[in-house]
């Protein structure tokens, strides 16, 4: 009886040890499914149309807590304000790191994409970091902390570029141009000038009227972003337009608009129909041609 239970126990135990071995075989297989799964690749990230990688074309700046300078290579079609929209910026910035940048782009033609609004700055001999930051107006911390400086006791070396967040080209590089040089804008709108540029009854008149029958459509002047598209006051229904560099243009006195805010449109886009909304004696355009805010006369920016 005694010998019975021994070879039962017995018995019992060696199913034990080979259940508690097939499981531990089991787990180990599942496990050994588990990592020998292969992952899923992952698809590689698609430049941009135009963009060259920074393996490809690396840019000599050092930027850190930000995301990197690129490059871009201008292919047929492309205009400046598709390829701001393509990298999720303004014009303003694409012409801010881009000194040769304009209305009509080249195929081939590189441009530099900054990571975010501001300049490019080439140091030149004698250049301190608080002399850039004083000259594009400029936050001095941001500077330091885009271009991967400690302070602003910290050595630049000529020839060296900085990004400059934020940073508005000196007032003295956005004069325009004389007509011999060749102006970028173009006339948004046919017809008469019935008040030119200049003080009456001892105000300002920032602008030109140009008169023509109501409905004649106004066209962009140069390729920018709408900033402004509504009411705006005496001028009526009004259209601002920023082309980046410090210029803005305002078509004042539209019986209709006929863009939004935010969008980007190019030279000789409809925005609007000439009205005589506002403060106005009859229909015509009111428009205006600004550097930083100052008004300048529309015919020395006009061809």
């Amino acid at each position: 009886m005694r010998y019975q239970s021994l070879r039962r126990i017995k018995k019992q135990a060696i199913a034990a040890m080979l259940l508690a071995a097939l499981c531990m075989g089991t787990g180990l297989l599942i496990l050994h499914r588990e990592f020998m799964t292969p992952m899923t690749p992952v698809p590689a990230k698609q430049p941009l149309k135009g963009e060259v990688t920074a393996s490809a074309a690396p840019v000599q700046t050092a930027v850190s807590g930000i995301a990197p300078i690129r490059r871009h290579i201008v292919v047929q079609g492309e205009t400046l304000s598709g390829i701001a929209e393509q990298y999720h910026i303004d014009v303003a910035t694409i012409m801010g790191a881009n000194e040769n940048a304009g209305e009509i782009l080249q195929v081939g033609q590189e441009l530099l994409i900054l990571p975010d609004k501001g300049v490019i700055h080439t140091v030149r001999s004698g250049d301190t970091l608080w002399d850039i930051a004083h000259r594009y107006e400029a936050d001095l911390t941001a500077i330091c902390l885009a271009n991967g400086k400690i302070n602003q006791d910290d050595t630049i070396t000529e020839g060296e570029q900085l990004f400059i967040p934020g940073g508005r080209r000196p007032l003295r590089q956005l004069q325009p141009a004389s007509r011999s040089q060749g102006i970028r804008f173009a006339w948004p709108v046919q017809g008469e000038i019935s008040s030119p540029f200049g003080y009456r009854w001892g105000q300002l008149h920032a602008g030109i009227d140009i008169a023509n029958d109501a409905g004649t459509p106004v066209r962009a002047a140069l390729a920018g972003r709408v900033i402004y598209s509504g009411w705006y006051g005496g001028y009526g229904k009004t259209v601002i337009l920023e082309h980046g560099q410090g210029y803005t243009t305002l078509y004042g006195h539209l019986s209709q608009t006929a863009v939004d805010q935010k969008r980007y449109i190019e030279t000789g886009e409809l925005v609007g129909y000439m009205g005589s909304t506002g403060r106005s004696t009859g229909p015509h355009l009111h428009f205006e041609v600004r550097i930083n805010d100052v008004p300048i006369n529309p015919i020395q920016a006009l061809p």
